[in-house]
Protein backbone atom coordinates (compact mmCIF):
# COMPACT_ATOMS: atom_id res chain seq x y z
CA UNK A 1 0.00 0.00 0.00
CA UNK A 2 1.18 3.69 -1.09
CA UNK A 3 -0.03 6.37 1.40
CA UNK A 4 -0.53 9.54 -1.22
CA UNK A 5 -3.48 10.58 0.43
CA UNK A 6 -3.26 13.35 3.31
CA UNK A 7 -6.43 13.82 5.25
CA UNK A 8 -6.88 16.91 4.33
CA UNK A 9 -7.31 15.71 0.58
CA UNK A 10 -9.07 12.61 1.65
CA UNK A 11 -12.99 14.07 0.62
CA UNK A 12 -14.92 13.28 4.03
CA UNK A 13 -14.25 12.41 7.19
CA UNK A 14 -15.12 8.74 7.01
CA UNK A 15 -12.81 8.67 3.88
CA UNK A 16 -10.01 10.07 5.77
CA UNK A 17 -10.84 7.24 8.76
CA UNK A 18 -10.67 4.51 6.40
CA UNK A 19 -7.00 6.02 4.75
CA UNK A 20 -6.11 5.83 8.58
CA UNK A 21 -7.24 2.25 9.19
CA UNK A 22 -5.83 0.84 6.11
CA UNK A 23 -2.34 2.55 7.27
CA UNK A 24 -2.48 1.34 10.99
CA UNK A 25 -2.85 -2.38 9.68
CA UNK A 26 0.40 -2.75 7.69
CA UNK A 27 3.55 -4.04 9.43
CA UNK A 28 5.30 -1.30 11.35
CA UNK A 29 8.04 -1.37 8.38
CA UNK A 30 5.67 -1.07 5.66
CA UNK A 31 4.37 1.89 7.93
CA UNK A 32 8.21 3.30 7.99
CA UNK A 33 8.44 2.93 4.49
CA UNK A 34 5.73 4.99 3.64
CA UNK A 35 6.02 7.59 6.89
CA UNK A 36 10.04 8.32 4.87
CA UNK A 37 7.95 9.55 2.03
CA UNK A 38 5.67 11.99 3.52
CA UNK A 39 6.55 16.09 3.26
CA UNK A 40 6.89 17.64 6.66
CA UNK A 41 3.58 18.80 6.82
CA UNK A 42 1.60 15.14 5.64
CA UNK A 43 4.01 13.33 8.56
CA UNK A 44 2.52 16.55 11.24
CA UNK A 45 -1.10 15.11 9.91
CA UNK A 46 -0.76 11.36 9.95
CA UNK A 47 1.17 11.86 13.55
CA UNK A 48 -1.53 13.76 14.94
CA UNK A 49 -4.45 11.30 14.05
CA UNK A 50 -2.68 7.76 14.43
CA UNK A 51 -3.61 5.96 17.91
CA UNK A 52 -0.33 4.56 18.61
CA UNK A 53 2.28 7.38 17.45
CA UNK A 54 4.61 6.61 20.01
CA UNK A 55 5.66 2.98 17.20
CA UNK A 56 6.56 5.64 14.26
CA UNK A 57 8.17 8.77 16.73
CA UNK A 58 10.58 6.19 18.41
CA UNK A 59 11.87 5.55 15.08
CA UNK A 60 12.96 8.75 14.00
CA UNK A 61 16.12 9.79 14.65
CA UNK A 62 16.43 12.96 16.83
CA UNK A 63 18.07 14.55 13.55
CA UNK A 64 14.94 13.85 11.60
CA UNK A 65 12.78 14.93 13.89
CA UNK A 66 14.00 18.02 14.61
CA UNK A 67 14.75 18.23 10.96
CA UNK A 68 11.11 17.97 10.43
CA UNK A 69 9.57 19.90 13.05
CA UNK A 70 12.13 23.26 11.93
CA UNK A 71 10.72 22.69 8.62
CA UNK A 72 7.15 23.40 9.87
CA UNK A 73 7.96 25.79 12.87
CA UNK A 74 6.91 24.72 16.23
CA UNK A 75 3.94 26.56 16.40
CA UNK A 76 2.91 24.74 13.34
CA UNK A 77 3.97 21.09 14.81
CA UNK A 78 1.89 20.20 17.68
CA UNK A 79 1.31 16.67 17.04
CA UNK A 80 5.16 15.84 16.32
CA UNK A 81 5.99 18.09 19.11
CA UNK A 82 3.59 16.52 21.37
CA UNK A 83 4.69 12.59 20.87
CA UNK A 84 8.61 13.56 20.69
CA UNK A 85 11.04 11.53 22.95
CA UNK A 86 12.66 12.58 25.68
CA UNK A 87 16.02 12.14 23.63
CA UNK A 88 14.50 13.83 20.55
CA UNK A 89 13.72 16.61 22.42
CA UNK A 90 16.65 17.30 24.08
CA UNK A 91 18.84 16.87 21.21
CA UNK A 92 16.13 19.63 19.37
CA UNK A 93 16.89 21.82 22.49
CA UNK A 94 20.84 20.98 22.19
CA UNK A 95 20.77 22.56 19.05
CA UNK A 96 18.29 25.12 18.97
CA UNK A 97 18.77 27.06 22.20
CA UNK A 98 22.66 28.08 21.27
CA UNK A 99 24.05 30.54 19.02
CA UNK A 100 27.86 30.48 18.49
CA UNK A 101 28.26 28.41 21.75
CA UNK A 102 26.08 31.49 23.48
CA UNK A 103 22.92 30.78 25.08
CA UNK A 104 19.59 32.13 23.34
CA UNK A 105 17.31 33.75 25.41
CA UNK A 106 14.79 34.19 22.40
CA UNK A 107 14.95 30.54 20.69
CA UNK A 108 14.38 29.60 24.81
CA UNK A 109 11.22 31.69 25.34
CA UNK A 110 9.86 30.60 21.54
CA UNK A 111 10.59 26.72 22.88
CA UNK A 112 8.80 27.20 26.59
CA UNK A 113 5.74 28.94 24.71
CA UNK A 114 5.64 26.12 22.12
CA UNK A 115 5.89 23.16 25.10
CA UNK A 116 3.56 24.95 27.68
CA UNK A 117 0.71 25.69 24.54
CA UNK A 118 0.57 21.19 24.56
CA UNK A 119 0.60 20.02 28.43
CA UNK A 120 1.81 20.23 31.78
CA UNK A 121 3.04 16.73 31.09
CA UNK A 122 5.07 17.85 28.48
CA UNK A 123 6.08 20.83 30.10
CA UNK A 124 7.29 17.92 32.64
CA UNK A 125 9.41 16.17 29.91
CA UNK A 126 11.34 19.11 28.92
CA UNK A 127 12.20 20.18 32.17
CA UNK A 128 13.53 16.15 33.34
CA UNK A 129 15.53 16.26 29.90
CA UNK A 130 17.28 19.46 30.08
CA UNK A 131 20.23 19.97 32.31
CA UNK A 132 19.61 22.00 35.41
CA UNK A 133 22.27 24.45 35.08
CA UNK A 134 20.46 25.02 31.94
CA UNK A 135 16.97 25.26 32.88
CA UNK A 136 17.91 27.91 35.94
CA UNK A 137 19.86 30.11 32.51
CA UNK A 138 16.46 29.87 30.89
CA UNK A 139 14.25 30.78 34.02
CA UNK A 140 16.43 33.70 34.88
CA UNK A 141 15.67 34.71 31.29
CA UNK A 142 12.02 35.28 31.93
CA UNK A 143 11.66 36.13 35.79
CA UNK A 144 13.15 37.60 38.85
CA UNK A 145 12.76 36.06 42.21
CA UNK A 146 12.71 37.49 45.64
CA UNK A 147 12.87 35.64 48.81
CA UNK A 148 11.11 36.95 51.93
CA UNK A 149 12.78 38.48 54.83
CA UNK A 150 12.16 35.75 57.66
CA UNK A 151 12.85 38.37 60.29
CA UNK A 152 10.08 40.41 59.21
CA UNK A 153 6.09 39.49 59.57
CA UNK A 154 5.18 38.16 56.18
CA UNK A 155 2.15 41.05 55.99
CA UNK A 156 4.41 43.93 56.23
CA UNK A 157 6.40 42.72 53.20
CA UNK A 158 3.48 41.92 50.70
CA UNK A 159 3.75 45.29 49.81
CA UNK A 160 6.81 45.28 48.38
CA UNK A 161 6.49 42.16 47.13
CA UNK A 162 5.42 40.86 43.59
CA UNK A 163 1.82 39.34 43.14
CA UNK A 164 3.06 35.95 42.04
CA UNK A 165 4.22 33.27 44.71
CA UNK A 166 3.04 29.83 45.66
CA UNK A 167 4.42 29.23 48.67
CA UNK A 168 4.38 32.49 50.35
CA UNK A 169 8.33 32.33 50.54
CA UNK A 170 9.41 33.16 46.70
CA UNK A 171 7.87 35.80 45.39
CA UNK A 172 7.91 36.02 41.14
CA UNK A 173 7.67 39.04 38.69
CA UNK A 174 8.28 38.27 35.24
CA UNK A 175 10.26 40.11 32.79
CA UNK A 176 8.16 39.95 30.06
CA UNK A 177 4.19 40.53 29.45
CA UNK A 178 3.98 37.99 26.87
CA UNK A 179 5.88 35.09 28.62
CA UNK A 180 4.28 35.10 32.08
CA UNK A 181 2.09 32.94 31.28
CA UNK A 182 4.29 30.49 29.51
CA UNK A 183 6.81 30.70 33.03
CA UNK A 184 3.66 30.50 35.55
CA UNK A 185 3.22 26.69 33.63
CA UNK A 186 6.96 26.18 33.96
CA UNK A 187 6.63 27.20 37.98
CA UNK A 188 3.53 24.76 38.39
CA UNK A 189 4.72 22.24 36.74
CA UNK A 190 8.18 22.21 38.62
CA UNK A 191 6.61 22.68 41.88
CA UNK A 192 3.71 20.19 41.09
CA UNK A 193 6.36 17.42 40.26
CA UNK A 194 9.24 18.05 42.90
CA UNK A 195 8.77 20.88 45.47
CA UNK A 196 12.35 19.91 46.87
CA UNK A 197 13.52 20.45 43.04
CA UNK A 198 11.53 23.72 43.02
CA UNK A 199 13.03 25.01 46.22
CA UNK A 200 16.32 24.53 45.35
CA UNK A 201 15.70 26.15 41.59
CA UNK A 202 14.04 29.24 43.66
CA UNK A 203 16.84 29.69 45.86
CA UNK A 204 19.24 29.69 42.97
CA UNK A 205 17.68 32.39 40.71
CA UNK A 206 16.97 34.20 44.19
CA UNK A 207 20.82 34.75 44.93
CA UNK A 208 21.64 35.27 41.34
CA UNK A 209 22.93 32.64 38.34
CA UNK A 210 26.44 32.53 38.10
CA UNK A 211 28.04 33.03 34.83
CA UNK A 212 29.68 28.90 35.22
CA UNK A 213 26.17 27.70 34.78
CA UNK A 214 25.75 28.66 31.37
CA UNK A 215 29.47 27.14 30.97
CA UNK A 216 28.34 23.96 32.52
CA UNK A 217 25.43 23.66 30.08
CA UNK A 218 27.44 23.92 27.24
CA UNK A 219 30.10 21.62 28.27
CA UNK A 220 26.89 19.02 28.55
CA UNK A 221 25.73 19.97 25.24
CA UNK A 222 29.13 19.85 23.57
CA UNK A 223 29.15 16.08 24.79
CA UNK A 224 25.88 14.97 23.75
CA UNK A 225 26.36 16.84 20.14
CA UNK A 226 29.39 15.13 19.65
CA UNK A 227 27.46 11.26 18.96
CA UNK A 228 25.59 13.18 16.20
CA UNK A 229 28.37 15.00 14.25
CA UNK A 230 28.91 17.67 16.16
CA UNK A 231 32.75 18.01 16.86
CA UNK A 232 34.46 21.05 18.56
CA UNK A 233 36.10 23.20 15.75
CA UNK A 234 39.41 22.34 15.45
CA UNK A 235 38.28 18.68 14.90
CA UNK A 236 35.53 19.61 12.07
CA UNK A 237 38.56 21.51 10.06
CA UNK A 238 40.26 18.25 9.51
CA UNK A 239 37.32 17.29 6.87
CA UNK A 240 39.05 20.25 4.94
CA UNK A 241 42.27 18.24 4.87
CA UNK A 242 44.02 16.73 1.78
CA UNK A 243 43.31 13.35 0.84
CA UNK A 244 44.82 11.44 -2.32
CA UNK A 245 42.93 9.18 -4.42
CA UNK A 246 45.02 6.02 -3.26
CA UNK A 247 43.42 6.23 0.12
CA UNK A 248 39.80 5.60 -1.26
CA UNK A 249 38.48 1.86 -0.80
CA UNK A 250 37.22 -1.03 -2.67
CA UNK A 251 36.95 -3.02 0.03
CA UNK A 252 33.35 -3.37 1.38
CA UNK A 253 33.09 -2.14 5.17
CA UNK A 254 31.65 -4.29 7.99
CA UNK A 255 27.92 -3.80 8.18
CA UNK A 256 26.43 -1.37 10.70
CA UNK A 257 26.55 -2.12 14.51
CA UNK A 258 23.61 -0.36 16.51
CA UNK A 259 23.94 0.38 19.72
CA UNK A 260 21.57 -0.66 22.76
CA UNK A 261 19.89 2.23 23.00
CA UNK A 262 18.25 2.41 19.15
CA UNK A 263 15.24 0.58 18.08
CA UNK A 264 14.34 -2.69 17.62
CA UNK A 265 14.73 -4.01 14.65
CA UNK A 266 16.82 -1.27 13.25
CA UNK A 267 18.70 2.47 13.41
CA UNK A 268 15.71 5.21 13.47
CA UNK A 269 14.67 7.23 10.44
CA UNK A 270 17.28 9.85 8.88
CA UNK A 271 15.62 10.50 5.76
CA UNK A 272 16.38 13.85 4.88
CA UNK A 273 19.74 14.19 3.79
CA UNK A 274 19.01 11.38 0.87
CA UNK A 275 15.72 14.72 0.27
CA UNK A 276 18.07 17.09 0.07
CA UNK A 277 20.93 16.50 -2.07
CA UNK A 278 20.94 16.32 -6.15
CA UNK A 279 18.65 13.49 -7.34
CA UNK A 280 20.16 13.16 -10.65
CA UNK A 281 23.60 13.45 -9.47
CA UNK A 282 26.12 10.22 -10.04
CA UNK A 283 26.19 9.72 -6.11
CA UNK A 284 22.66 9.79 -6.05
CA UNK A 285 22.06 7.35 -8.70
CA UNK A 286 24.43 5.05 -7.70
CA UNK A 287 22.85 5.57 -3.96
CA UNK A 288 19.28 4.73 -4.86
CA UNK A 289 21.00 0.70 -6.84
CA UNK A 290 21.99 0.06 -3.05
CA UNK A 291 19.41 -2.56 -2.01
CA UNK A 292 21.18 -3.18 1.47
CA UNK A 293 18.75 -1.36 3.95
CA UNK A 294 21.72 -1.51 6.63
CA UNK A 295 23.80 0.60 4.14
CA UNK A 296 21.14 2.65 3.33
CA UNK A 297 20.95 3.70 7.03
CA UNK A 298 24.69 3.83 7.35
CA UNK A 299 25.05 6.39 4.37
CA UNK A 300 22.11 8.43 5.43
CA UNK A 301 23.55 8.77 9.18
CA UNK A 302 27.09 9.64 7.66
CA UNK A 303 25.41 12.28 5.62
CA UNK A 304 23.62 14.06 8.08
CA UNK A 305 26.63 14.15 10.73
CA UNK A 306 29.40 14.87 7.73
CA UNK A 307 26.80 18.11 6.98
CA UNK A 308 26.80 18.68 10.85
CA UNK A 309 30.60 18.77 10.34
CA UNK A 310 30.42 21.43 7.44
CA UNK A 311 28.04 23.38 9.94
CA UNK A 312 30.71 23.58 12.51
CA UNK A 313 33.81 24.18 9.92
CA UNK A 314 32.21 26.75 8.03
CA UNK A 315 30.88 29.00 11.14
CA UNK A 316 27.03 27.85 10.17
CA UNK A 317 23.99 27.71 12.16
CA UNK A 318 22.88 24.56 13.12
CA UNK A 319 19.41 25.48 14.16
CA UNK A 320 18.62 26.90 10.52
CA UNK A 321 17.02 24.34 8.23
CA UNK A 322 18.58 26.62 5.20
CA UNK A 323 21.78 25.87 6.51
CA UNK A 324 21.40 22.07 6.63
CA UNK A 325 20.44 22.31 3.40
CA UNK A 326 23.38 24.33 2.10
CA UNK A 327 25.59 21.54 4.08
CA UNK A 328 24.02 18.91 2.71
CA UNK A 329 24.30 20.39 -1.01
CA UNK A 330 28.23 21.11 -0.49
CA UNK A 331 28.29 17.22 1.02
CA UNK A 332 26.45 15.91 -1.72
CA UNK A 333 28.43 18.42 -4.59
CA UNK A 334 32.11 17.07 -3.19
CA UNK A 335 31.15 13.30 -2.59
CA UNK A 336 29.93 13.33 -6.17
CA UNK A 337 32.82 14.65 -7.54
CA UNK A 338 34.99 12.05 -5.77
CA UNK A 339 32.76 9.56 -7.03
CA UNK A 340 33.38 10.90 -10.91
CA UNK A 341 36.94 10.95 -10.44
CA UNK A 342 37.18 7.26 -9.68
CA UNK A 343 34.28 5.67 -11.68
CA UNK A 344 33.52 7.86 -14.52
CA UNK A 345 29.78 7.90 -14.96
CA UNK A 346 30.10 3.98 -14.36
CA UNK A 347 26.55 3.04 -12.25
CA UNK A 348 28.00 -0.25 -10.97
CA UNK A 349 31.36 1.31 -9.79
CA UNK A 350 30.08 4.01 -7.78
CA UNK A 351 27.59 2.62 -6.30
CA UNK A 352 30.48 0.04 -5.09
CA UNK A 353 32.38 2.83 -3.81
CA UNK A 354 29.93 4.09 -1.74
CA UNK A 355 29.23 0.55 -0.01
CA UNK A 356 33.13 0.53 0.88
CA UNK A 357 34.01 4.00 1.81
CA UNK A 358 32.77 6.50 5.02
CA UNK A 359 30.98 9.53 3.44
CA UNK A 360 33.75 11.61 5.38
CA UNK A 361 36.58 10.15 3.29
CA UNK A 362 34.32 10.72 -0.39
CA UNK A 363 33.79 13.97 0.57
CA UNK A 364 37.72 14.75 1.77
CA UNK A 365 38.61 13.80 -1.98
CA UNK A 366 36.20 16.04 -3.60
CA UNK A 367 37.67 18.90 -1.89
CA UNK A 368 40.77 17.81 -2.56
CA UNK A 369 40.13 18.16 -5.99
CA UNK A 370 39.08 21.50 -5.39
CA UNK A 371 41.92 22.03 -3.68
CA UNK A 372 44.43 21.34 -6.60
CA UNK A 373 42.67 23.22 -8.66
CA UNK A 374 43.06 26.18 -6.66
CA UNK A 375 46.99 25.64 -6.06
CA UNK A 376 46.44 25.51 -10.31
CA UNK A 377 44.41 29.07 -10.10
CA UNK A 378 46.98 30.53 -7.53
CA UNK A 379 50.45 30.29 -9.72
CA UNK A 380 47.88 31.41 -12.59
CA UNK A 381 47.42 34.57 -10.58
CA UNK A 382 50.96 34.82 -9.24
CA UNK A 383 52.25 34.27 -13.20
CA UNK A 384 49.53 37.00 -14.23
CA UNK A 385 50.72 40.81 -14.81
CA UNK A 386 48.12 42.63 -12.88
CA UNK A 387 46.61 39.81 -11.08
CA UNK A 388 43.25 38.65 -11.02
CA UNK A 389 41.43 41.50 -12.07
CA UNK A 390 43.43 41.55 -15.41
CA UNK A 391 42.66 37.61 -16.36
CA UNK A 392 39.17 39.23 -17.54
CA UNK A 393 35.93 38.15 -17.56
CA UNK A 394 34.40 35.39 -16.79
CA UNK A 395 38.04 33.52 -15.37
CA UNK A 396 38.37 36.77 -13.18
CA UNK A 397 35.18 36.02 -11.48
CA UNK A 398 35.75 31.85 -11.15
CA UNK A 399 39.06 32.19 -9.90
CA UNK A 400 38.03 34.85 -7.02
CA UNK A 401 35.53 32.25 -5.82
CA UNK A 402 37.62 29.47 -6.55
CA UNK A 403 41.17 30.93 -4.38
CA UNK A 404 38.40 31.58 -1.10
CA UNK A 405 39.42 29.90 2.25
CA UNK A 406 36.11 27.67 1.48
CA UNK A 407 36.14 27.76 -2.14
CA UNK A 408 32.60 28.08 -4.11
CA UNK A 409 31.34 28.35 -7.92
CA UNK A 410 30.44 31.60 -9.46
CA UNK A 411 27.91 30.27 -11.85
CA UNK A 412 26.58 33.01 -12.16
CA UNK A 413 29.29 34.48 -14.25
CA UNK A 414 28.61 31.17 -17.00
CA UNK A 415 24.83 32.14 -17.24
CA UNK A 416 23.32 30.41 -13.89
CA UNK A 417 20.80 32.21 -11.98
CA UNK A 418 23.45 32.26 -8.57
CA UNK A 419 26.61 31.40 -7.09
CA UNK A 420 26.82 27.77 -5.53
CA UNK A 421 28.85 24.93 -4.75
CA UNK A 422 30.55 22.71 -6.58
CA UNK A 423 28.83 19.64 -7.64
CA UNK A 424 30.55 17.73 -10.61
CA UNK A 425 34.04 17.35 -12.21
CA UNK A 426 31.78 19.58 -15.25
CA UNK A 427 32.49 22.11 -12.56
CA UNK A 428 36.15 22.00 -12.37
CA UNK A 429 36.79 21.37 -15.86
CA UNK A 430 34.73 24.54 -17.23
CA UNK A 431 37.31 26.58 -14.91
CA UNK A 432 40.20 24.93 -16.33
CA UNK A 433 39.04 25.36 -19.58
CA UNK A 434 39.27 29.37 -18.84
CA UNK A 435 42.62 28.99 -17.21
CA UNK A 436 44.27 27.01 -20.28
CA UNK A 437 43.07 29.32 -22.54
CA UNK A 438 44.36 32.40 -21.10
CA UNK A 439 47.65 30.45 -20.69
CA UNK A 440 47.44 30.30 -24.86
CA UNK A 441 46.23 33.97 -25.38
CA UNK A 442 49.36 35.64 -26.94
CA UNK A 443 49.18 38.66 -25.27
CA UNK A 444 49.85 36.99 -21.66
CA UNK A 445 53.70 36.35 -20.87
CA UNK A 446 54.57 35.30 -17.74
CA UNK A 447 57.12 36.98 -15.68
Amino acid sequence: MEYTITMKESGSTEEALRVVERFETLPVESRLDVFKKLSAEAREELIGVLSNPGEIVRRISEEEMFFTIKQLGEAHAPSLLRATSGRQLRYILDVDLWRKDMFDPRAAHRWMKAIAGLSGDKVLQLVQVTDRELLAVAMDSVIRVQVTDPERDLLEQMDLLPQFTLDNLFFVDFRFPDMEDTAKAFLETIFEWSPEFYFGLMEELARGIPAENEEMALKWRRARLADHGFPEFDEALDIYHYLPQSMLSLTEPAPPVYDADEPIGGRAITEYPLKTIDAESLFMQGLKRIDDPAHKDRLSVELAHLANKVIIADGREPGSVDEIQRALRKVGGHINIAIEESCGYDLSEATELLESNHMEILFRRGFSLILELRKEAQRLIRSHEGGVENLGHPLAELLKALIQKRPFYAAHVIGERENREFESLDDLKTIRDHMNKAYSEENWEPI
